[in-house]
Order: structure tokens, then sequence, then C-alpha cells
């Protein structure tokens, strides 16, 4: 794994749906690739924009939008019981049946996502994450200001509501640990969510 600091300008760096275009762009061209990166906007104004990036695949490219400030391989040693720090702003949500009563192609009630705002249910949200992966043992839960995008080909526009999670955790399954590094935790990694950051106690 590696990570990098990125640089976002221009428009990209205003809306987090092309700030996703413009990091694919750093990786070589691969038809069959998935997305297989993470990342976390940090310190962000109207014309730029700093970039957190986790990735299986070693950024290589340059492009105009989006210039490559550092970048390091990412050796990660864990094991059980070890106490981390760790940082993570994600997007906590439930699922509910579609209120309009729209059906799924199976003919089942659609189902919505909707996202968590009382602190208990964040709580208890990101207790299940580490489920048998990790105890928590101490957790700061702070609201975010909400993400804003736009898909202009489809001239959509949404809304993300992001919390940050912060605090000490104690591995109890290592494998389940890099697991969730790697992969992510909840939905909206697209939008710059999920990335889970540790360090030192």
């Amino acid at each position: 794994m590696y990570l990098s600091k990125v640089m976002i300008s221009g428009a990209a760096c205003n809306n987090p749906y092309e700030t996703h275009r413009a990091l694919w762009k750093l990786f070589p061209e691969d038809a069959e690739a998935e997305r297989d990166f993470l990342f976390r906007v940090g310190q962000s104004d109207r014309n730029k924009a700093e970039v957190l990036l986790q990735s299986l695949r070693k950024p290589e490219q340059y492009i105009e939008t989006a210039r490559i400030l550092g970048c390091k391989e990412y050796p990660l040693t864990l094991h059980e019981g070890r106490q981390l720090r760790f940082f993570l702003v994600a997007n906590p949500i439930k699922m509910i049946n579609d209120e309009g009563g729209r059906k799924n192609i199976s003919g089942e009630p659609k189902k919505c996502r909707v996202p968590l705002v009382n602190e208990d249910d964040q709580r208890a949200w990101i207790e299940r994450k580490f489920q048998e992966v990790a105890q928590l043992e101490n957790l700061v839960i702070d609201p975010v200001f909400p993400l804003r995008f736009r898909k202009s080909k489809e001239n959509r526009t949404g809304k993300i509501q992001q919390v940050s999670y912060q605090g000490v955790l104690s591995i109890q399954d290592s494998v389940g640990m890099m697991s969730l590094i790697r992969t992510g935790i909840g939905p909206a990694k697209a939008f710059g969510c999920g990335l889970l950051s540790l360090a030192r106690v």
C-alpha cells in the first residue's frame, strides 16, 4: 500500500465527484481495474485542496488538476492487543424503505440511505463496524459540514452527511483490521469517506 499527499486544483477541488475523477487519473490506465484507493480531503479553499490518498497501486501519472506532493510505502504491522490512535471521516447511515413506495426490479420495496444524526446512533454504527475486529477504548464523535456534490453529466446533485470519529482502539483481529484499512469503512468512499488512519498511542 501507498500513502500520498496530493494537491487538487481548479474546479475539481470544489466538487468531491470531480476530485475522485482527478485521483483516478493518477494511475496508469487499466480497463479492468476497479477503484483500489481511498482518500480524505484536508485543508481546502476555492482554488485548491490537499488530499490524503491511500492506494494499493503507486500513483504515477501527472495531470494538471492533481499534483503528487509526496508518496511513500505504507507498511503496516498489526497484532492483537496493540493499542492505536485512529481517525476516520465516515458517512454513517441506515437503510429504510422508500417513502414514495417505489419498487426494485424484483418487486420488493426500494431501499434508501438515511444519515444517522443522533450521536447514540452514530456511536452504535461505528461499534458495529469494529465488532470483533477492535475494541474502542476511547471515542470522540464530531459532526462535519455536509458534503455537497454534483454529477455534471447527469445534472444531479447530492449531499452526504459526514461525521468524524477519533480515539483509541485495541486490535482484536489483525486480519480483520487490515481488511478495514484496505477497503474502508461505510458508504460514500468515492466522495472522500471511509479512510481509516492509524497512529501510535
